[in-house]
């Protein structure tokens, strides 16, 4: 159910791996728009217009991007970029000439105990954030024909799935159910929005199909990696991002529901010191047990995904084609360090086999895996063959 209690009113981060040409390009069209006051694309809605009119979407179809596929807007619709703009230097209102501490305070949040709305959506005075527009360079094979939910990807997934329900119900097109495509993150919020219902049919009462495209059903490495050494936003932003993250929701409801801290010999280390504990974190400073309170919390919700989803046609996207993280080495010197040791095939996010393996074999019959070479996690909704699938599912 939903915990309207919990649930009140109230840069950016990427653990996908993006292309380099690809931001590139996407930099300049921000730089341009920034630079001649271009009007950006429309965009069809989300929380800010979820409630506004509960005007019915013109179709059925709705893309809910993964983390980092949206920006982040101050109130004044200003966009704070994200680090891979920043790294390549791109001309971006509200980031240009902050320094270290700025960036932390702006991309920052706050959450407190008990509520699963953020408290601040940043720590900057003053300054709220929200979300802006949809990364047009991972889902340009979704432009057309597809309405686009906006959330804040750093925020508790519970809160963003509180926020699709809402809008599942007061946009729900005419005549008929929604179809869902669900992207990494986006993925998670179709599942837990499912979960969070009272009426475990009122679900399929609103939507007719879901396409979870890469979703990190089991969590990811990847989101660990993140906690530890702070991504690949360039050198100077490494330790900014490294203690932004770590302030965010989301990233820790990612970390792997897997044992996937081992000893020297390959073996787990005991529960109290995988990455959902407390004890998992030795020596890493800015850790939060709130956040992974949160996130053993959503793991439980996550147990048996597509239980709430009775009378909804679902699949499974993956791809078993790339080197994928499933281990790293527990802490030496009594500091956790990133040291990953074993790897699968998955799509450089997801690991195929262990995802499947922790979720339940069972739901192999509804999994479309990818074994061919084809694009990495971030841009999976770009891939010919993937998207050529989830169309047909689409009105």
């Amino acid at each position: 159910m939903v915990d309207r209690a919990r649930n009140t009113p109230d840069v950016t981060f990427n653990i996908h791996r993006r292309d380099p040409d690809g931001l590139r390009a996407e930099g300049k069209r921000e730089k341009d728009a920034a630079q001649t006051g271009a009007s950006r694309p429309p965009v069809q809605g989300g929380p800010a217009t979820s409630s506004a009119g509960k005007v019915p979407m013109p179709n059925a179809n709705l893309l809910i991007p993964g983390t980092g596929g949206i920006t982040l807007e101050d109130a004044d619709g200003n966009d704070v970029g994200w680090p891979v703009l920043m790294r390549l230097k791109s001309v971006i209102r509200g980031v240009q000439g902050k320094s270290d501490e700025e960036l932390v305070e702006l991309l920052g949040m706050e959450h407190r105990p008990g509520q699963i709305a953020p408290a601040k959506t940043s720590l900057a005075p003053g300054i709220t954030l929200h979300p802006g527009r949809v990364l047009r360079v991972a889902y340009n094979q979704l432009q057309t024909g597809v309405n686009q939910f906006l959330y804040d990807w750093r925020a508790d997934i519970r809160h963003s799935a509180g926020q699709l329900i809402d809008f599942l119900r007061e946009r729900r097109p005419e005549g008929g159910r929604w179809n869902l495509i669900g992207h990494s993150q986006g993925g998670l919020l179709a599942i837990v929005a499912s979960k969070l219902l009272d009426d475990e049919e009122e679900f399929a009462r609103h939507v007719a199909s879901v396409s979870l495209v890469g979703t990190p059903a089991a969590g990811t490495l990847n989101a660990a990696e993140a906690m530890i050494v702070g991504d690949n936003a360039g050198e100077r932003l490494i330790p900014v991002m490294r203690r932004t993250v770590r302030m965010w929701p989301a990233i820790y409801q990612m970390l792997p529901a897997w044992p996937a801290v081992v000893a020297g010999g390959g073996e787990p280390l005991d529960p109290g010191h995988q990455l959902l504990e407390e004890g998992g974190w030795p020596g890493v400073e800015g850790i939060q047990e709130d956040l992974l309170l949160r996130a053993r919390e959503l793991r439980e919700l996550l147990t048996d995904p597509l239980a709430s989803m009775d009378g909804v046609d679902v699949r499974f996207y993956w791809s078993e084609n790339r080197k994928t993280n499933i281990a790293i080495r527990g802490p030496t010197g009594g500091v956790l360090d990133w040291d990953p040791v074993e790897q699968e095939k998955g799509d450089t996010l997801v690991p195929f086999a262990t995802t499947l393996r922790t979720i339940g074999t069972e739901h192999g019959p509804k999994v479309r895996r990818f074994p061919a070479p084809c694009e990495p996690h971030a841009y999976l909704c770009c891939d010919d063959g993937v998207i050529t699938r989830v169309r047909r599912r689409l009105q």
